[in-house]
Parts: C-alpha cells; structure tokens; sequence
C-alpha cells in the first residue's frame, strides 16, 4: 500500500518563463519576486523582473538562506500586500520564498518558531511559482525547505505540504551561464535526491520509477555539460532529471546523505550539494547489502554492469567538477570529525535502510580519510 502526491503544475521546456506573466495564476496579481544578487544581475533574470512589474522585488537571499531572510521577506510580503510569489533561482530563493510565504500569513515575526521550536506548521500560505535557474534541488516540487538559524547555529529542513509551489516552469535555458562548480555540486545534489528517494523506508514504485530515470539521465549527460557547458541538450537533460530526482524524494524523504550533509554544511562550509556527494560512495557501500538486491537494480537501470562501476563513475564525475572527495580537500580535521558525526543525528537518518550508528559514520569518515 503506497500514497503519491504532486500539488505542483509543472511547465517544462526552454523558453517557458516567457509565457510567465500571462498564466492564469499570475492573472493581474499583485507579486513580489524573490531572488539572490547574483541571480537578480542576469538578463535572462531582469527580463522577467521587467515582464511581471512587480510591487517589490526582493534579492538579499543568501546561498544558505537564514531565518533572518524567511523574516524579512515575510515582513515584506504583508506590507506590500503580496497575492502571489515569484521565486527565481537556486534552492535557496525557492526555500526562502515558500517559508515565508507561510509565516507572511500567520501573526508570528519569526519563522524560527517552527524552524526548530517546534510549533506546527499549519493555516495558509500566499501561491508561490518556482522558477528554478539550476538543475538540482529540486525545490519547485517538494513541500520542503532548508534554512540556517545563525542564532542557534542550526541548519535544517522543514516539511508542509503548505510548501508545494502552486506552479514550477522549469526553463533549462536559465542553466547555460551556471558555473563549472555549482553545475557540479547542484547535479550531484540531484543525484543525492535520486538515490535517497530510492533506498528510503518510505520508497514506493512511482517515486522508484522517477528515481531511477533522473540518475540514469544524470549519468548520461553530466560528462556532456563539463565538456561543453553551453551544450543546451545536455542542460535540458539535467534540468529534466532535477526535477524527475525532486518528484522521487518529495515523499519518501531523505536519508543518510543529507543528515551528513547538514553538519557538512554548518561546521564545514561545503555547498549543499558538495556536502552531499561528500558521502555518497560510502553510503552506498554501506547501504547495498540492506536493500536485497535493489541497489543492484538502480545501478543496472542506470546503465553499470556493477555497483562498484557506479561508484567508480561518481568518483571521477566529483572530481572532474572540482568536488571535495578526501577529508583533506573539504578542510576537514580530526576534531571536526567528531563533531560531524555527533551532528548527523538528523531525524532523515531514520528513514536509511540501514539502521545508522555513530561506528558506521566513524567507518565512514575514516574511509574519507584518503
């Protein structure tokens, strides 16, 4: 027995964004665009600022957003009197908006309240459309957020199907001019999704199915984009299997890979998906022999004769796109590494097929030893 749900309407395809402003979710509404500094400076980007005049515009989101950023945004919503939301860019300015779009319509000054003082997360939200500008976290379909609370030096997830956009339009045109490195790390962060949507406990055969095709998908063409990063096949390949990885883990959840990642993050200042792929080989030597054949299965699907061809290959793809591989190269010390595994106690953890203990994130770590 199994549930699927996807609230989301998806528009996929290059040049998509320019149908933005006659959709009938937009109909005249009053919008405030949400996106970073870096994101707002592109053309691609001010054009659609330009097409939808929207009564504010908000690009202060910083590349891990902060409770201070949902706060101030949501402040801005309810002066403007927002009526929908246009998030442009990166995880981050998706999560950004879909948090605050919550707290904008409760009586609360903080989302710090149900970022991890535990009050449910429940009442309305003002429509957001998600305009993701990389291929990888596949934020525009999940009913997930991340933020960094700095006070409480806290980086987590928060969950609510209040958080599902109203409408994702996935251009893979506003991936051409994504950097070397951040392709790297948003692909592999859309490998992670992948992978843990699969092995999860919560795993069910539409989310598998989605799964096993954006890895396949990343697999095929991530080589294609390092060689050639204006290749528009292979970006919209990626952009296709973002958001089929988005779909896959939006309901089984995540597991091992991003409870590492968390402290990853925090303490070591890796990027989200660079903290992910961190400990992905590992996980899955860790994981194959718990999931009776099926880690097998994904690794044919995607194309290897093995599973140790599988990890062969994100190997090389890491460090082709400049990933950290060895503790050495993220900057990671023997101190630290306590504290890392200490960390990883993420509720997601859970949801691995194998039970993890603190000598399996010791195991791991030693093995990142290099």
């Amino acid at each position: 027995m199994w549930t699927f749900q996807l609230p989301t309407k998806i528009t996929f395809g290059r040049g998509c964004v320019a149908s933005l402003s006659t959709m009938p979710e937009m109909a005249g509404r009053r919008t405030v665009v949400v996106t970073d500094p870096v994101i707002a400076r592109l053309q691609a980007v001010q054009t659609i600022i330009e097409q939808l005049a929207p009564v504010a515009l908000y690009k202060d989101v910083r590349p891990n957003p902060t409770v201070e950023n949902a706060d101030t945004l949501a402040e801005l919503l309810r002066t403007t009197q927002a009526e929908v939301i246009t998030a442009v860019g990166g995880g981050s300015a998706l999560d950004c908006a879909k948090t605050a779009s919550f707290l904008a319509k409760t009586g609360d000054s903080s989302i710090r309240a149900y970022h991890s003082e535990g009050k449910s997360i429940i009442g309305q939200n003002i429509p957001v459309i998600a305009i993701p500008t990389t291929a990888g976290t596949g934020s525009e379909v999940t009913p997930i957020a991340v933020l960094d609370d700095e006070e409480k030096n806290v980086k987590a997830p928060m969950m609510s199907p209040l958080f599902y956009p109203v409408c994702a339009l996935v251009d893979p045109d506003l991936t051409l001019s994504v950097p070397l490195a951040v392709t790297a790390a948003t692909a592999f962060d859309a490998l992670s999704h992948a992978i843990e949507g699969y092995w999860s406990r919560n795993h069910q055969p539409i989310c598998d199915a989605l799964a096993k095709e954006a890895a396949r998908t990343i697999f095929e063409n991530l080589d294609k984009v390092f060689d050639n990063l204006g290749d528009p096949v292979a970006r919209e390949r990626l952009s296709y299997a973002a958001l089929l990885a988005g779909i896959a883990f939006q309901m089984p959840k995540n597991a091992i890979m991003h409870a590492c990642s968390y402290p990853l993050s925090n303490r070591a200042h890796l990027s989200h998906g660079a903290a992910c792929a961190f400990t992905m080989e590992a996980s899955i030597r860790l994981n194959t022999p718990y999931m009776i054949g099926r880690m097998e299965e994904f690794a044919n699907a995607c194309g290897f004769a093995s599973i140790d061809a599988m990890i062969e290959t994100i190997t090389k793809l890491k460090r082709r796109g400049g990933l950290p591989i060895t503790l050495a190269d993220a900057g990671i010390d023997a101190d630290m590494v306590k504290l890392l595994i200490s960390e990883s106690f993420h509720p997601v953890i859970k949801n691995n097929p194998k039970e993890v203990t603190t000598d399996d994130l010791r195991e791991i770590y030693t093995e990142l030893g290099g």
